[in-house]
């Protein structure tokens, strides 16, 4: 029996997410990690007061209200990228075999890409502060950290601190996970179609984050750096913005979204934003555009339907788009990915 048949992309993403779930409800909540509070002896506390051994910047980080021993917080975070997204990837491709690698996207984009990046950039931003806005103005939440901000850290300002959540939250999953769902997973569904492995790689992506709250701008995230991916055939750029997506979550966006705390600034901040976000989009039309009319120009293929052309050369986008809905409707029904989405809700739910 060839084991390269039967392993399927949806098997890889059950197993990134049991990796992650593992991490988070066991590795992370072990007490070897958790910082505790060290007892006080009576008459010391204006010593543990003045060594700031309470404000979060002491021998502990802060993440998502919960307190970490930093060193071993940082180490976890690392392993949990390269074990639940990078190791299978590589994995994967070892049982496929040789010349699997050549549709995975890793080639250099080309210099008349950037403008085009930028544009997808500032209408990654602007979307998602769009959609998260939306969100939490239309529901009625109290716009606190914990409901606009995907991630919450407090290092105290301290730099080593600062530095591993810069490498741990933004520069590495950025790579381990465009790798695996830009590449890997994407290469996987591309064969059904470019519209099915755009949506169902970005569900994946975000179910990944265990969010539901989040899932919609993660959703969105994810559409935008797969047509980036797909479009420039390389993943690289993807890295980029996905990294620029990450810093802007942790660092910036707690900033900005201080303008939600008070009502009579929402409606204009909403209303700048869509205005921001719809002018990116044209201009990532209009790169678009001029893309796809060079390469008309110069007679070369179309990056989304090279998959759709048969080995004598004959277009088959008809077909591809005759049967998208039902390549899609398959691949959302199939076993392996229904039981993705179990794991999901389960988890989220527990």
């Amino acid at each position: 029996m060839d084991i390269s048949n039967n392993l399927t992309a949806p098997c890889l993403l059950i197993a990134a997410m049991v990796i992650l779930i593992l991490f988070q409800g066991v590795f992370f909540a072990n007490g070897d990690v958790i910082y505790t509070e060290p007892e006080i002896p009576p008459g010391d506390g204006d010593y543990v007061a003045a060594a700031g051994l309470s404000a979060g910047g002491g021998d502990f980080m802060i993440f998502n209200n919960i307190k970490y021993k930093p060193d071993k917080f940082f180490i976890l975070a690392v392993i949990s990228n390269l074990c639940a997204f990078l190791l299978p990837a590589v994995f994967y491709i070892k049982i496929k075999g040789a010349g699997y690698s050549k549709n995975l996207k890793l080639c250099m984009p080309k210099p008349r890409y950037i403008a085009l990046s930028l544009y997808m950039f500032f209408a990654l931003i602007s979307g998602a502060v769009l959609i998260n806005s939306l969100l939490f103005y239309s529901s009625g939440t109290e716009a606190v950290s914990e409901n606009v901000l995907p991630f919450i850290f407090h290092t105290g300002g301290n730099p080593v601190y600062d530095t591993g959540v810069f490498i741990s939250f933004v520069i590495l999953p950025a790579f381990c996970e465009e790798f695996f769902f830009r590449s890997v997973l994407s290469a996987e569904y591309e064969k059904y179609g470019s519209f099915c492995a755009a949506v169902i790689t970005s569900a994946a992506f975000a179910m990944s984050h265990f969010s539901l709250k989040f899932f919609p701008s993660y959703f969105f995230a994810a559409i935008i750096l797969y047509i980036l991916a797909k479009i420039t055939n390389s993943v690289l750029l993807a890295v980029i913005l996905h990294a620029g997506y990450n810093f802007f979550n942790i660092y910036l966006w707690d900033k900005i979204s201080g303008v939600l705390n008070f009502e009579q600034n929402r409606f204009i901040f909403i209303f700048v934003t869509a205005v921001i976000f719809t002018v990116m989009i044209i201009f990532v039309l209009n790169g678009l555009e001029m893309i796809y009319y060079k390469k008309a120009y110069n007679n070369e293929p179309s990056p989304v339907f090279l998959q759709e052309i048969n080995r004598d050369g004959k277009n088959k986008k008809n077909k591809y788009k005759t049967a998208a809905v039902i390549r899609l409707f398959k691949s959302v029904f199939s076993p392996t990915f229904i039981a993705a989405t179990v794991i999901f809700f389960i988890y989220i739910n527990i």
